[in-house]
Order: C-alpha cells, then sequence, then structure tokens
C-alpha cells in the first residue's frame, strides 16, 4: 500500500501489519515513491500493526533511512536473489551479513548506536 487511506482500510479490517510497497506501480511514470508515500503510511497507523517496507532496499543504509522514517522492519527484496543466484545459501548469507555490516556502520554514521534509536532526526532533508 502506499496511501494513508490505504493503512485506515487496512486496519478497519483487523490486520495484523501492513506492507508499504510499490511493486508493479514503478513502470507508472509519476507514481509515487514508495519511500515519500512511507511517512503517511506510518502516521496513520500510529503504531498498531508492524509496517514492513519493501521497495529499493539495495543494502543497510537503504534500511537505515526506511527505520528512521518510522518502518517496523524492512523486506531485502532482490538482493537476497543476487547472492542466491550467484553462490547458493552461502551467497544469501554474504548478502544478509554484507547489508547488516552497512547498517551497523550507517548507524554508528548518523550517531546512533542501536535500531531503536533511529528517528527522522537522524536524517537530514534534502532540499
Amino acid at each position: 500500500m502506499l496511501h494513508p487511506d490505504d493503512a485506515s482500510r487496512a486496519l478497519d479490517a483487523d490486520v495484523d501489519g501492513v506492507w508499504v510497497s510499490n511493486h508493479g506501480g514503478r513502470q507508472i511514470d509519476a507514481s509515487v515513491a514508495t519511500l515519500d508515500a512511507l511517512p503517511g503510511v506510518v502516521e496513520r497507523v500510529g503504531g498498531r500493526v508492524p509496517v514492513v517496507f519493501d521497495s529499493g532496499i539495495r543494502g543497510g543504509a537503504d534500511a537505515v533511512i526506511a527505520l528512521a522514517l518510522g518502518a517496523t522492519a524492512v523486506a531485502i527484496g532482490r538482493p537476497y536473489a543476487y547472492g542466491l543466484a550467484i553462490a547458493g545459501e552461502a551467497g544469501v548469507r554474504e548478502v544478509i551479513r554484507n547489508h547488516l555490516a552497512e547498517l551497523d556502520t550507517t548507524l554508528g554514521l548518523a550517531g546512533v548506536t542501536a535500531v531503536r534509536g533511529l528517528s527522522r532526526d537522524a536524517l537530514i532533508e534534502q532540499r
């Protein structure tokens, strides 16, 4: 979902969580960027259920951004498939290890010691 109203409808249907993604939408010119939609969905959900973010996560730094914007968790999408194609199970392990290492490094560079310490304050708004 990409719209806060969809999150409201999902909550009304007693879902256990929401998934913020634009799968398929990336082929539409001028479609809303999933990262731009995330804060509105998070705000509407208001902590009642987990919010999983699933678009454009290619490394730990991408995960930090989504988590700082309020996602409860992120899905790594394609990178695990690349690791699987190149080296099977060991490749997937390496992709996850690299994601976690980059996440840890990015947290440190942002002056945060743990994911739970992330907030929008860790991000610098670009104008």
